[in-house]
């Protein structure tokens, strides 16, 4: 019998070493930790590398409840994300979060923008390392396909024309290996909209909560719009330091915010998407949005832009980590039962 209120808290290990996206795993670790102990819940962090045989074995020994899964890299790679959550299917153990197939299809950025073209939804046009150029021209932005984070992302990223971004793609590779990409640069305005499942309500009709503006304030001219890597973790850098988040959306962009959750609601829907999740948009020079990136198990700690959406829905933190983890054993119940 599992231990009901046991949690195991999974995450990549991080070495001491590691760049500041990893470390910054052990502090949702620790803040979430923090919300399941408050919430009653005896949680332990396992951290995991590439010996998933070890883990099955750590999780079998402790029997959880549920796992919290936190894995956001392993080894510091982004595409191996999904495997644990592959494992835990297989083991019928119930988990936080996205599942296996929506963290595959979500992880590699090329296959998203395929399924959200396909679908109609609007995603800016791509290039990639070896295919046509499909009549693309002026500025771009080079990506790696299976990070998160901004990985590999500064003002280098921005280039124009087919033949710079292939450039680009191949220092890219050459310099981080991975497979690399380039898209269509929007310079318009940049929006959040996330979504939690609430257990209280079916699984495809997630709460969308208030949606976040990612603003780009006195950046100098020539300085591309965007948030890299350094603006993420660099406390020093100008990026880091002029692109907050606004939560309080005036009241003239209702009916653009209104769109935004309408296409993040199909997105949720589109890719089988759980427990909670983040959309991120772009809008062109006349203002309609692109989704960029789908966002599945965004970060998790008090100062993240989920969690200032959370509070401005009105739930707190730990209301936030309830809903997920009763989420996550409301899937697992007709398992249980089936046994």
């Amino acid at each position: 019998m599992s231990a009901g209120r046991t949690v195991a808290i999974l995450h990549g290990a991080v070495p001491p070493d590691a760049p500041p996206d990893d470390q910054d795993t052990l502090l949702q670790v620790e803040v979430v930790a923090g919300g399941l102990k408050r919430l009653g819940y005896e949680a332990t962090p396992v951290p995991i590398t590439l010996d998933l045989a070890a883990m099955v074995r750590r999780l079998e020994e402790m029997n959880p409840a549920v796992v919290f899964n936190l894995v956001e890299s392993i080894g510091g790679v982004g595409r191996h994300l999904h495997l644990p959550a592959a494992v835990m299917d297989a083991m019928g153990v119930p988990y936080t979060g996205c599942g296996t197939t929506a963290l595959f299809e979500t992880t590699d950025k090329l296959i998203a923008k395929r399924r959200l073209a396909e679908a109609g939804i609007a995603t800016p046009a791509w290039l990639t390392e070896d295919g046509p150029d499909n009549g693309m021209t002026g500025r771009m932005i080079v990506k790696p396909v299976a990070e998160d984070a901004s990985i590999g992302i500064d003002a280098g990223s921005v280039v124009t024309g087919v033949t710079a971004a292939r450039r680009r793609m191949a220092e890219m590779q050459a310099r981080r290996n991975g497979d690399w990409f380039a898209e269509a640069f929007l310079d318009g305005r940049e929006f959040n909209i996330a979504m939690l499942e609430l257990p209280e309500r079916a699984s495809d009709d997630p709460l969308v909560l208030p949606a976040g503006e990612l603003c780009f304030i006195a950046f100098p001219p020539g300085m591309p719009r965007i948030a890299d890597y350094a603006a993420k973790w660099d406390e020093s850098s100008l990026g880091y330091r002029h692109t907050p988040v606004r939560l309080g959306i005036p009241p003239e962009d209702a009916p653009l915010v209104e769109q935004m959750k309408t296409i993040a609601a199909t997105c949720w829907r589109l890719f089988g998407l759980r427990g909670y999740a983040r959309m991120d948009f772009r809008c062109d020079e006349a203002g309609r949005p692109y989704v960029l990136e789908i966002n599945p198990n965004p970060a998790l700690s008090h100062d993240t832009g989920f969690a200032r959406m959370l509070g401005r829905a009105g739930m707190s933190f730990d209301q936030g980590i309830d809903a997920i983890v009763r989420s996550a054993l409301r899937r697992h119940e007709p398992l249980r039962q089936a046994v």
